[in-house]
């Protein structure tokens, strides 16, 4: 059989386990299955329960549960309103204030919680009734939290960060430094945006009234305090070598819990709601990598990864023309399944083809998450825009074209990552994280 038509049978495979409704960690294991049986490897069959086990004893994978952990008690102890609301007093005086401080506390949120669903939830829920009773433009609400969000992953740490290393062997914390800077690019594109927008049609915002007194400066300096301290730990003690990924997740997972305690924001029900939360997530996260990898090793023996690297390498394309399609591809699967699917699904064969093209491992990770990113942004199933909605009450349309303007933004910085590569390499070779 040729790998033409290996191809088309593990897509239509695929394809058809998930119509079916069957989960997309089990259609993802079944189809490699299916694979293995079909193509007369049936002694291959006894390695996947290793494979299963090896895959989720991952090192690095342990700071999963303990990023997601830290960013459930923040959002549950209401650390995170306490923290947007100081955000917003240190941002009076600036035009569209409270669009600002949508994407700023989510940048800083974003560092200690690696969720953009998690993000875009714990900032939405604050920002939201207080805009509207504002008089903020709804569209702007929606698409300043759904930019906001979109930093979940990116600014560091990122929990897809952290599956793309386990799965292609890559340091953690190289990802996470060579992530700030672009994570930053990007959050300034939006501000730009937010100032130039509320300057051209002065009807999005409302005429603020008054200043905050010294007080207010005083008492936000105490909301924010919590959230900066944490973030500095968690980051400082990973970029300066200090602790492992894992170590530093499990630094703000304990730091978490005894600034909710110590802000008196801890209760029994909100600890063993973070808890089952953190749980729910983590084994929906292994399920799928455990799937992915059970595809991947049946791509692997019957050799289709490899055929498609060397048919793709055959083609002699651009690196250009090469990036264009990889964007193009990730674009269209993000309005089809979720991140942490679309990543698990094609990265298997996806990678060999990057390697072999010259690009540098991290600077795709780098780039791979931001396009998951913008995944999360696009309709029909864009989880950051049906959080928005949730939240908000309205529309999928109104909360989509609240968004358009930052996917684009979000698109502009990937663009950027790829003429200037430094932006993601030269942070990583200025730091040596251990």
């Amino acid at each position: 059989m040729s790998w033409e038509l290996e191809l088309l049978v593990v897509g239509l495979v695929l394809v058809g386990l998930l119509v079916s409704g069957l989960p997309i960690p089990f259609a993802l294991g079944v189809a490699g299955l299916v694979v293995l049986v079909a193509a007369g490897e049936t002694n291959s069959l006894g390695a996947v329960g290793n494979l299963g086990w090896n895959t989720v004893e991952s090192f690095i994978l342990t700071s999963v549960p303990l990023f997601l952990f830290m960013g459930e008690v923040v959002l549950r102890s209401g650390l995170s309103g306490r923290f947007y609301r100081g955000v917003a007093v240190w941002l009076s005086g600036v035009p569209g204030k409270l669009l600002h401080s949508n994407v700023v506390a989510s940048a800083i949120f974003s560092a200690v919680c690696g969720s953009s669903v998690a993000t875009a939830a714990a900032i939405g829920t604050v920002a939201v009734p207080e805009m509207r009773e504002r008089g903020y433009e709804p569209r702007m609400i929606y698409g300043t939290i759904a930019a906001g969000g979109a930093l979940g992953n990116l600014i560091p740490p990122g929990i897809a960060q952290i599956i793309y290393a386990a799965m292609v062997d890559q340091s953690v914390a190289k990802l996470f430094i060579g992530s700030a800077v672009p994570g930053v690019l990007v959050m300034l594109l939006f501000l730009a945006y937010i100032f130039v927008a509320v300057r051209a049609w002065p009807h999005l915002v409302p005429v603020e009234a008054g200043q905050p007194r010294m007080a207010d400066y005083r008492r936000a300096c105490v909301d924010v305090f919590p959230i900066v301290v944490l973030m500095v730990a968690v980051l400082g003690s990973l970029w300066f070598g200090i602790a492992t990924p894992t170590e530093s997740a499990a630094l703000g997972a304990t730091g978490a819990v005894a600034l909710a305690a110590a802000y008196r924001g801890l209760t029994w029900a909100g600890l063993r709601g973070a808890l089952v939360s953190t749980t729910r997530v983590t084994c929906m996260v292994l399920f799928i990598i455990v799937g992915a990898q059970v595809l991947s090793f049946a791509l692997v023996k019957i050799g289709l990864n490899r055929a498609v690297t060397e048919w793709v390498v055959g083609l002699e394309l651009s690196r250009w023309m090469l990036f264009a399609l990889i964007v193009v591809m990730y674009v269209v699967l993000g309005m089809l399944i979720d991140g942490i699917s679309m990543m698990v699904l094609t990265l298997p064969v996806l990678y060999p083809i990057v390697i072999r093209a010259g690009f540098d491992p991290i600077w795709f990770g780098v780039v791979l998450t931001s396009l998951i990113e913008l995944g999360l942004l696009t309709p029909p199933v864009g989880m950051v825009l049906f959080v928005i909605q949730g939240i908000s009450g309205a529309s999928l349309h109104d909360v989509a074209r609240g968004t358009l303007p930052f996917m684009v933004l979000l698109l502009t910085g990937i663009v950027l990552m790829a003429i200037f590569p430094q932006l993601v390499l030269w942070l990583p070779t200025a730091i040596s994280p251990r």
